[in-house]
């Protein structure tokens, strides 16, 4: 896949400003809060439909206007294609629209169609952070590749809110607490059809994050990762895939041994919801026991993995997006990297520093000042 031109309206400090990217590898370097990290954003927005930095989209929007446009030009094997998110206001409601070849899609025909990855140094929120967000890298990963598990999850989500909101309901009687058993149903369903999505990918995966951590390591370090399937009793169990239909039987008792703490707290205590990742080094837990170096080599080995793995799922590489974690890299790293990625993976890159990136066969940079860019 490769991104040949972008254009955003009164897109956070852009007002207007249309691009060509005929190179592999794009560099913008400049000051910080000029505009960066911002163009990245806008990238990933018009593929994804959603922003790695805010869950509020009215933040994304240029102070004083009222709405906002993204269009991005792209090819992939098939042919080229033209996606374009509009979102503004209409009789003082938001609307969103998104156009593929001038044809409105859904936000599911969308998501996944233009595939890109993001890292950022927020990213080592996946190593040392909370499960969320191991949860949420594994999921994003799997929906680009997988429209059925892109389904599950949505479905999932739609049936977890709704018990919620009846475990509520039943802790301040006004719902009959019989009612939880057709919710219980739903959700095991799902709960068992994603968790047996999520471990036959993640064996792949993980051979695959294995392997490109050992040649950024020189073979130093073994990474890998472990599926936790958390249990009633809060300990988290190392689980296969199996049987769908033991996973179901599995998720309809616990949610039913669980029923009255889920209706005192109020929420639902056991699910796909809850589960975490194992990161190790060589067999201790990265988390723990990795060194900040560590765990920066961790989360890029992750997302050079997330690359592999959509180019074996999908039969070609996704965009990739480096926001302002060159500098994070020693230089021997940098160089690797650069080398891996030059004229296989469309690559844009945000640095201060210009020099960080040495030309290579196809590198294109822009000078970013104050929401302008220049081609240099």
């Amino acid at each position: 896949m490769k991104i040949t031109n972008l254009k955003l309206i009164n897109f956070r400090n852009y007002t207007l400003t249309e691009l060509a990217f005929p190179a592999m590898i794009n560099v913008f370097f400049g000051a910080n809060a000029h505009g960066k990290t911002n163009l990245l954003e806008s990238i990933y927005y018009g593929a994804l439909g959603l922003s790695h930095r805010t869950s509020n989209e009215d933040e994304l929007v240029r102070f004083r206007s009222e709405g906002l446009a993204v269009q991005v030009r792209f090819e992939r094997e098939d042919a080229p294609h033209n996606l374009q998110l509009k979102r503004y206001l209409e009789q003082e409601k938001v609307k969103k629209i998104i156009l593929l070849d001038e044809k409105k899609i859904s936000a599911r025909e969308h998501y996944g169609f233009l595939k890109v990855i993001l890292f950022s140094p927020e990213d080592l929120a996946i190593i040392k952070g909370d499960p969320a967000q191991r949860r949420r890298f594994l999921d994003m990963g799997l929906a680009q590749t997988d429209p059925v598990y892109y389904d599950l999850l949505v479905q999932y989500n739609r049936n977890l809110r709704q018990r919620n909101k009846l475990l509520k309901n039943i802790r301040e009687k006004s719902a009959p607490e019989n009612l939880l058993t057709t919710w219980d149903e739903n959700i095991s369903v799902l709960a068992a059809k994603i968790l047996q999505k999520r471990l036959m990918n993640l064996a792949g995966f993980t051979a695959l994050t294995g392997e490109i951590g050992k040649a950024l390591t020189g073979s130093q370090e073994q990474l890998a990762i472990t599926y936790n399937l958390k249990a009633n009793n809060g300990v988290f169990l190392q689980v296969d895939a199996g049987d769908t239909r033991d996973w179901i039987e599995f998720y309809k008792t616990s949610l039913r041994e669980r029923r009255f703490k889920d209706i005192l707290m109020g929420y639902t205590g056991i699910g796909i919801h809850r589960d975490d990742l194992l990161f190790s080094i060589n067999g201790y837990d990265s988390k723990a026991f990795g060194s900040q170096g560590q765990k920066r080599s961790y989360a890029l080995a992750l997302k050079l993995a997330q690359l592999e793995f959509i180019k074996q799922q999908c039969g070609e590489y996704p965009v990739l997006l480096l926001d302002d974690v060159m500098s994070e890299l020693d230089e021997a790293r940098r160089t690797q990297l650069l080398h891996f990625l030059d004229g296989r993976v469309q690559t844009f890159i945000t640095v201060n520093d210009r020099s960080l990136i040495p030309s290579l066969a196809e590198t294109a940079y822009f000078k970013v000042c104050e929401g302008v860019i220049k081609k240099d």
